[in-house]
């Protein structure tokens, strides 16, 4: 019996002091004080590492401290600043503001404004090209249809070797037109040709003809078989002649960057002679765009903007991506709406307004965001030149 009561007190005693810690330690934590970041503290404006709890001299260059009053309301300021210059980068291109310009002095600077538009555009692809002169492809041609007959008279050949030997040559030839740039249709439709047209050889009056385009790479692939092509040349006299792409080659040259592209002409009969220079524009349809004229788009090889009217006299800069430049008019992916009023003119001289705008902006940002931070002694003053009391 002694000895229960001996174990009961000691369990009685272990909780005492078990709960004892728990509370000392709540009571620690709610009682602790602000971290250092919290409290008001002195530093030199000189050598902004030194923190100290108590008014004084630097260490390091003997100026006086002095008095850093920290803001309580630091985070949400910078979370709602952080929110607000986000926005303003999607938008905005750096460095720039809103600026304010009254009736006459936007005449007298020669302002001018036009419209966002939506309509069908064209790209007008312009590349050099020359008449058809393509012993290669007149030969694979040819081998291709021979292959075929080759093929279709040993159909019932009991020789099952023979059979296969003749499937490869047929596969053989049909993968060299497709390596020379004819597509799967065109060496289909192929088959049903008893001989190849010398069009690629010696054009002949009232006999179709091929023309050779040379595009470049990055606009290949705006170029479609079935597009519709414009020819020009000496030999038309100022006319021209109406094409249809057939064939876009897949190999690229390694050293012109460019590809092949085939496109047949009606029967003519006009004498041409193979090789001869022409000119070529390829209409690529892009359908539904929003347009600006090319005068409007200011561009740092980073950023592409334009300057939008608010109102009257409020021009904002807005931040642009540019799909395609097409002669005067530039397509406009994203950053402006249809309808919208644009600057058109004296555009320079708007964007110069405006980085200065956006430089104010800037200082007056830094400016209120070390204001009210630091009390200078009894005596002194904040000097913002020296960035430090006197």
């Amino acid at each position: 019996m002694k000895a229960m009561t001996t174990v009961g007190c000691f369990l009685i005693l272990l909780i005492t002091i078990t709960f004892g810690l728990i509370s000392s330690c709540s009571k620690q934590n709610s009682s602790s004080p602000s971290t250092p970041e919290e409290k008001e503290y002195w530093t030199c404006s000189m050598h902004p590492q030194i923190h100290q709890e108590q008014p004084g001299k630097c260490p390091i260059c003997g100026m006086d401290l002095t008095k850093v009053i920290p803001d309580k309301n630091d985070n949400n300021d910078n979370k709602a600043t952080d929110s607000q210059n986000s926005k303003a980068e999607q938008s905005y291109p750096s460095g720039h503001g809103m600026i304010t310009l009254s009736s006459s002095q936007q005449q007298m600077i020669g302002v001018k404004f036009g419209k966002v538009i939506k309509k069908n555009s064209f790209k007008i692809i312009n590349t050099a090209g020359r008449v058809a002169f393509d012993p290669e492809l007149f030969t694979a041609q040819n081998e291709y249809l021979e292959a075929l007959r080759q093929s279709e008279l040993i159909h019932n050949s009991p020789i099952g070797e023979i059979k296969r030997s003749a499937h490869k040559m047929v596969e053989s030839a049909k993968m060299r037109l497709k390596i020379l740039g004819l597509s799967n249709q065109q060496i289909e439709a192929l088959k049903n040709n008893s001989s190849v047209g010398t069009g690629l050889l010696i054009p002949k009056k009232g006999e179709p003809l091929w023309v050779y385009a040379e595009v470049y790479e990055v606009d290949l692939s705006y170029v479609r078989p079935q597009m519709k092509a414009n020819i020009k040349g000496h030999f038309l006299g100022g006319d021209s002649l109406v094409g249809e792409v057939i064939s876009v080659d897949r190999l690229i040259n390694p050293t012109t960057r460019t590809a092949k592209v085939r496109i047949a002409l009606a029967a003519s009969n006009l004498e041409i002679r193979p090789e001869s220079y022409v000119e070529v524009n390829i209409l690529s349809p892009l359908g539904e765009q929003l347009l600006v004229p090319f005068n409007a788009i200011l561009d740092s090889g980073k950023e592409s903007w334009v300057f939008v009217v608010k109102d009257k006299e409020k021009i904002e800069p807005r931040k642009i991506t540019i799909t395609n430049y097409l002669g005067d008019e530039v397509t406009v992916g994203s950053g402006l709406t249809e309808g919208e009023s644009i600057v058109t003119s004296a555009n320079f001289l708007v964007d110069s307004e405006s980085r200065l705008v956006g430089v104010r902006e800037e200082v007056s940002a830094e400016s209120e965001e070390n204001k009210n931070k630091i009390i200078c002694p009894e005596g002194k003053t904040w000097h913002e030149q020296m960035n430090h009391c006197m």
